[in-house]
């Protein structure tokens, strides 16, 4: 029970969820206050955080849509 609740929430550990929380907050609170920002991510502001790995496929679309803007 507890494994399958880790593998699709994460760690328990405090520090991370309060590191997580901040990172959406600024994340968000740059997007109200920034003049035309590209692209704001959570990751941008959680140092210890990883980037989640994404496939070919999906990094091809995310170049496709930046061209097209």
């Amino acid at each position: 029970m507890w494994r399958a609740y880790r593998e699709k929430r994460g760690s328990l550990f405090i520090g991370r969820r309060v590191e997580q929380a901040m990172g959406n907050f600024m994340a968000h609170y740059t997007m109200f206050k920034v003049k035309d920002p590209e692209s704001v991510s959570a990751l941008t502001y959680m140092p210890h955080e990883d980037a989640p790995v994404t496939s070919f496929e999906e990094e091809r679309l995310k170049a496709i849509k930046k061209k097209s803007n």
